[in-house]
């Protein structure tokens, strides 16, 4: 009886941490979401003010400011480089097919976006802070990003324009952040 409590015991301290961990990654997963679901109305401003939808300045210095705001948060700026890469990567997909979807359709060329620089930047750069917290705060806590995940990962990540080679590359990008290891 004594052994069955003290497992009843630990299965009830254990089970909130599992809980927690999951909600935790599906955070993170949400968080990258919200991301990608700019990208239609990026693209939209885009079209609408005749600019290219790859600036190779701009994502130069996207990267840059995200691996020192990454590591404000605990968090190996080298390893979040190629996270943020391929954050890019799928933004600039998802441009360019919802691109070309809107060449063959004109209903969306009308639809006014957000404006790119009054709301889209502001509200990804407070994502990608809420972002860089979810990761360390998942991280920090021992917990990894495992191939296990990735299929909720690839439900979560829900942008129509999204391929699975697009989520691939960013879930193995996410699975190799570390945390910033503090020399002595």
């Amino acid at each position: 009886m004594h052994k069955i409590k003290g497992l009843l015991l630990s299965t009830l301290l254990i089970l909130p941490v599992f809980a927690h961990a999951e909600e935790s990654y599906k955070t993170v997963f949400e968080k990258i979401n919200q991301r990608m679901s700019f990208m239609q109305d990026v693209a939209l401003y885009k079209i609408n003010h005749h600019l290219a939808i790859e600036d190779v300045e701009r994502e130069a210095v996207v990267v840059e400011k995200s691996k020192a705001a990454s590591e404000k948060y605990g968090l190996d700026g080298d390893s979040t480089t190629e996270f943020t890469r391929s954050l890019i990567s799928a933004a600039k997909a998802i441009q360019y097919r919802y691109r070309a979807d809107i060449l063959s359709q004109t209903a969306d060329i009308h639809k006014k976006p957000r404006d790119l620089k009054t709301e889209i930047r502001p509200a990804l750069i407070k994502l990608s802070g809420e972002l860089n917290a979810a990761i360390s705060d998942y991280l920090k806590t021992g917990n990894k990003f495992t191939d296990d995940q990735y299929q909720t990962f690839a439900t979560v990540i829900n942008d129509p324009y999204l391929k699975d080679n697009d989520k691939k590359l960013i879930f193995k990008a996410l699975q190799n952040i570390q945390v910033k290891t503090v020399s002595k």
